[in-house]
């Protein structure tokens, strides 16, 4: 064990506290240790000394471990319990375990105590890996049914347009009305693929392994500037980047390429259409810790009441949001499967900054 973990043992004994100090230390296990004998330092302790590990006597003259151990479990603490105690009978010990006690040890053996601290910490480890297994398949499970049915909602509706202007058309007898309706369908098209497109990237960044390649950075952003040139405001933007990737990059270009196309769309929807000097800087950095992306604008900005929200499913932060809602849930789950972070500042009417950070142990840094 070389974490060195913080005890909090209740004892009114200083010979027997120093005989189970002993046997710690004798053991390997580094720690350093708060002695508390009264209630309220118990207390005190648990909020100030915030322990790993509780270690607690029976019996104290104004306090007792089980009146312990009933506190320990008001406060929500998930951490090991152990009882150290002269004597104690069966049913006493049944009982200590019932209420949550992690184990008992007679002072007699103390010989037992490093390997039930061990023991325990591992058991708490592993119920806190459960908890939080349960608690993210539960997220996922509510995100897949809002997923779905979102989805199906949004591939109707241009399914939909597109079916009743192909009925028009036909029924339409006049020739001239036809490249008006053919321009429709052509709308709703490219809707519907709008749609497919996001779902695909959902689904592909979720389920698939990173593909670990050497990364082109000017070669992935030319290829994303151009896929976005049709975008609607984009000749009015100045685009600036600056690329500082001496050393070779190694990262999945499928998800990098889903980060960056969405942020940088992000960033001429909301452009400022007032503005004539609107532009977007982007800046690719090598770190020794693994590569910082960094996406500025002079758009629109947002709110700061909305800025934990537009990473959610489906969120739409304003009126000017006409897409599927999943353009910035997309950039949060690649840069979650490469292991990294994300943050953004904006303000109203001055635009917004999203740095991404992705560590060296997902992108390969040689």
């Amino acid at each position: 064990m070389n974490k060195q973990y913080k005890i909090l043992h209740i004892e009114d004994s200083p010979s027997d506290a120093g005989l189970i100090a002993h046997a710690l230390k004798k053991s390997g296990i580094n720690f350093t240790v708060k002695i508390v004998e009264t209630r309220d330092d118990f207390i005190n302790g648990l909020k100030s000394f915030n322990p790993d590990i509780i270690l607690s006597d029976h019996s104290l003259p104004q306090f007792d471990s089980m009146e312990a151990l009933s506190i320990y479990n008001q406060s929500g603490c998930e951490i090991p319990f152990i009882l150290i105690t002269g004597s104690v009978s069966e049913e006493f010990a049944i009982r200590s375990i019932k209420e949550g006690a992690d184990d008992y040890i007679l002072k007699s053996n103390l010989m037992r105590l490093p390997a039930a601290i061990q023991q325990a910490l591992k058991t708490r480890q592993i119920e806190a890996e459960k908890r939080k297994a349960n608690i993210e398949l539960e997220e996922t499970h509510k995100e897949l049914n809002t997923f779905i049915y979102k989805a199906a909602h949004d591939l109707r509706g241009p399914l939909c347009s597109i079916m009743g202007l192909a009925n028009v058309a036909e029924l339409d007898g006049e020739k001239e009305n036809l490249p008006d309706y053919i321009h429709k369908i052509s709308e709703s098209t490219h809707k519907l693929d709008t749609v497919l497109i996001s779902l695909i990237n959902v689904m592909s960044i979720k389920d698939t392994k990173p593909l670990i390649k050497e990364i082109n950075f000017e070669a992935l952003l030319n290829k994303i500037l151009n896929r976005l040139k049709y975008t609607d405001g984009f000749n009015d933007i100045k685009f600036n980047y600056t690329i500082d990737t001496k050393r070779s990059v190694f990262s999945d270009e499928f998800i990098l390429n889903a980060i960056l196309f969405n942020l940088i769309e992000n960033a001429i929807i909301y452009r400022n259409a007032s503005q004539d000097d609107a532009f977007i800087n982007i800046t690719i950095t090598n770190l020794e810790s693994g590569i910082l992306l960094e996406i500025q604008d002079n758009g629109i900005g947002m709110e700061k009441e909305i800025h934990d929200q537009i990473f959610d499913m489906y969120f739409r932060g304003n009126l000017y949001s006409s897409g599927p809602g999943l353009g910035l849930y997309i950039v949060k789950n690649g840069v979650k499967k490469l292991g990294g972070t994300i943050t953004v500042k904006s303000d109203v009417r001055k635009g917004s900054l999203f740095t991404v950070n992705l560590p060296a142990t997902t992108v390969s840094v040689q």
